[in-house]
């Protein structure tokens, strides 16, 4: 039983205990009410008052199994009582004004909107990767499915601006709208695109029709779970050897080997020079998949004979790369702060 069903069920206990003691005495010895409400008490607490008249054996062998009693009631009061403080109202008093001073600092963070079955699996991936969030649902006891306490928790409805501003989306890098409904994914993406013209948003949808409504709406990305994962099953059967792989580069745990994005900002030293004039293969040891443009299209068309490599980087285009984690590692010094030195045979 949780520690509100203890402490109830605690005090019916020292209520019928106390009922009991009166009852005794009062059959017992022949007491008033008063006599054995106070013999009752100074036997509970053990205080070492005096009795209130001299006890027959009865009443002894009565006090005797009743002190045993009481003592067993008292301890599992005392228990209750400090478990209901500790681990109930004061600790989650203490996880919130905890949580209240983390969301304050957070900045460069997610939002992820709602907390069902595909945001769990949101949570998750942002957990493994150690990437701040914020979670707003309506139900308060999701809270307690939070990974670890690094997590911010909202109660609250994400379309409603004064949450969102409670989660500090002015300060966010990206929003997660992943409600049950279409309707109030769509409400999120617009106050959110709002709120804050930059953000990264992607939301869930449950079919192209909701999706293209909510791309108007300011989403940068609407992702349908049925489509995908009928996809991705249809994939599995045609193309096993490719799924595993991809699932080996991009999801695994232990890696290998993996795939990752490398925005390119405007200072980079890589803008204006193609990949074969940077070297950047050779010396990282990284393998360039693709050049992706701000308008998330691919900058090389293989149809008119141009090779990736002859493609010139451009400020806002972002890299799709693989390779190992220390290969990877130095392809983003690459990116960030110095080109490699040509190496010659």
């Amino acid at each position: 039983m949780d520690n509100r069903t203890r402490l109830f069920f605690s005090l019916i206990l020292v209520v019928s205990l106390v009922v009991i003691g009166i009852s005794g005495y009062s059959i017992i010895e022949g007491w008033s009410f008063i006599e054995s409400l106070y013999m009752t008490f100074i036997t509970l607490t053990t205080v070492g008052f005096s009795e209130v008249r001299p006890l027959s054996d009865g009443g002894r062998i009565f006090t005797v199994f009743f002190l045993v009693l009481g003592l067993g009631t008292a301890g599992f009061g005392l228990s209750t009582v400090v478990g209901y403080v500790f681990e109930g109202s004061m600790a989650q008093a203490m996880r919130e004004r905890k949580m209240e001073l983390f969301r304050r600092k957070i900045t460069k963070h997610f939002i992820i909107c709602g907390f069902g079955d595909v945001a769990h699996e949101v949570v998750a991936e942002f957990h493994r990767h150690k990437v701040p969030c914020v979670v707003i649902d309506k139900n308060p006891e999701s809270a307690k499915h939070m990974p670890d306490d690094s997590f911010v928790f909202i109660t609250g409805d994400a379309s409603d601006e004064s949450i969102l501003e409670k989660a500090r989306i002015s300060e966010a890098t990206g929003l997660v709208a992943a409600l049950p409904d279409d309707a109030g994914n769509l409400f999120v993406v617009l106050t959110a695109r709002q709120m804050n013209e930059k953000l990264q948003i992607v939301a869930r949808a449950t079919d192209e029709k909701s999706a293209k409504k909510i791309l108007k709406a300011g989403a940068n990305r609407v992702v349908t779970p049925n489509q995908i994962a009928g996809r991705r099953m249809a994939s599995s059967v045609l193309r096993p050897q490719v799924v595993n792989f991809l699932d080996v580069a991009v999801e695994s745990g232990n890696l290998s080997m993996r795939i990752e994005e490398f925005p390119i900002t405007e200072s980079s030293p890589l803008v204006g020079r193609t990949l074969r004039d940077t070297n950047i293969g050779q010396v990282t040891g990284a393998v360039i998949l693709a050049i992706v443009g701000p308008d998330g299209e691919t900058r090389y068309n293989p149809a008119n004979g141009m090779n990736l490599a002859s493609v010139v980087i451009q400020g806002k285009d972002v890299l799709i790369a693989m390779g190992s984690e220390q290969q990877l590692l130095q392809l983003e010094g690459v990116v960030g702060n110095s080109l490699p030195k040509r190496t010659t045979k």
